[in-house]
């Protein structure tokens, strides 16, 4: 019999011809395979089967099924008792978690009006407040306010237990954090700013970076030991890296903007001192140059921009530091650059690992290079649209119109549909994914808390 292993496969013209070896008596299995493997190619090739339209099929059906269960759970659940409810019953809370997901928004009807309306953090704000708490518990809690607060609309609707919201209520009611984050008892000197649970900490600390960039300047009066405790605070991000000491400082001049904060600062001789300091250029200890970059520290001109505010409120509080310029951009921009680099990596990384065909040859390296830069292209596209989602989904008209933005949900599934059939031609679904899935809530901190 003829096994496969005698069989040689040539390249001809962009066909695959399996040739016989030269002691085979039977040729009759190897035109055969030719010539099947000429008539998928010519399938292929024809309009009918277009590769476009097939997965456009494959994602269209599941994904409109997936906007109408969106549409009904959210009408279903615009009863703010049904929803309150709901995290009570066995496996409620999970299903909350999956409804508050920043991924559902560009394929269905936006969940997070019914958690505002349904006051959710209340719940989670009653947990902070006890003096004992297991860590699952206090991660829950935290869990759902950082749902909250990474919608900038959702995190201006917080506000204390039993009040409505109002022009600084946001910060009223994150009063727990700030407090477990800055506070220092003077009577126990072990109990300083930032000593809560290590796992808990950055996940405290980005929540009140969220609620107070989505406040107004004028709606951030703070109580003076915040400001103390934030020059003091140890640990995680305040600690972290070589920009830890720069988002103390973003967060800290945020808080400046205030006119009562700022007169608080000045009368704060500690704050005053902090302030006076030249600040400090600080890179991050890796042999990657470019990472270094990203992830360097400046403070300098964060320091003098805040030492500014107070002066205003009372000049002789403290002395202006020289100017000087940065050797690095801004942090929002570092940290979008961080993101857009990370972002090529994995999908040249993946698209390098499906192209690589182990031989190196000219022709080979041709089809490698090809295949990164139209997996860079496709990633480029899905990048580009999502951000633009993202700017629909944070308008107060999408918020406030709950008709007008039906059809909007709609569109946008449409388009993610479209856009994903015609980017799986490219090696760039995978990384697309994971950037969705993992990269956006655990590795890169996006640029929302310091805008």
């Amino acid at each position: 019999g003829l096994r496969m292993g005698s069989l040689r496969p040539w390249n001809l013209f962009g066909k695959t011809l399996y040739a016989a070896g030269p002691g085979t008596a039977n040729s009759n299995l190897a035109i055969r395979l030719s010539e099947a493997r000429a008539k998928q190619q010519a399938l292929e090739g024809e309009p009918s089967a277009s590769p476009f339209l097939r997965n456009l099929a494959y994602l269209l059906g599941p994904s409109s099924l997936l906007w109408a269960w969106l549409l009904a759970t959210r009408w279903w659940y615009s009863d703010a008792e049904r929803l309150r409810a709901l995290e009570q019953k066995p496996g409620g809370a999970i299903f909350l978690d999956f409804l508050a997901r920043p991924l559902l928004a560009h394929f269905g009807p936006y969940q997070m009006p019914n958690f505002c309306r349904a006051k959710m953090h209340e719940d989670a704000l009653k947990m902070l407040q006890e003096s004992v708490m297991l860590d699952h518990e206090r991660f829950r809690a935290l869990s759902r306010l950082g749902q909250l607060s990474r919608r900038r609309l959702a995190a201006q609707t917080l506000a204390p237990l039993g009040a409505p919201a109002a022009p600084g209520s946001p910060l009223l009611a994150i009063e727990p954090l700030l407090f477990d984050a800055f506070y220092k008892d003077s009577k126990d000197e072990s109990r300083a700013p930032g000593s809560s649970t290590e796992s808990h900490r950055s996940l405290a600390a980005q929540i009140i970076l969220d609620v107070v960039a989505a406040c107004p300047p004028e709606e951030r009066p703070v109580a003076p030991w915040v400001l103390k405790g934030l020059i003091k605070a140890k640990g995680a991000p305040w600690q972290s890296g070589a920009q830890g000491e720069e988002v103390r400082a973003t967060l800290l001049l945020q808080l400046l903007r205030t006119p009562s904060n700022a007169a608080a600062a000045a009368a704060c001789a500690e704050v005053c001192q902090f302030l006076s300091q030249p600040g400090l250029k600080r890179k991050e200890d890796t042999a990657w140059p470019l990472k270094a970059y990203l992830l360097s520290g400046e403070t300098h001109d964060l320091l003098r921009k805040g030492a500014r505010l107070v002066t205003k409120q009372r000049p002789d509080a403290l002395e202006l530091q020289s100017r000087r310029e940065r050797d690095t951009p801004s942090l929002p921009i570092k940290r979008d650059l961080r993101n857009l680099w990370t972002t090529v990596l994995l999908s040249a990384g993946w698209s390098a690992m499906r192209h690589f065909s182990g031989v190196y040859t000219l022709q080979a390296t041709v089809q490698l290079v090809w295949g990164v830069a139209g997996a860079l292209a496709g990633t480029t596209v899905l990048e580009v649209l999502w951000r633009l989602e993202e700017l629909v989904i944070e308008s107060e008209w999408y918020w406030e119109d709950g008709y007008g933005s039906v059809p909007a949900s709609a569109a946008m599934m449409l388009a993610n549909c479209i856009s994903l059939a015609w980017a799986a031609r490219f090696s760039c679904i995978v990384p697309f994914a994971i950037c969705r899935l993992v990269k956006d809530d655990y590795i890169d901190l996006p640029a929302r808390s310091f805008e």
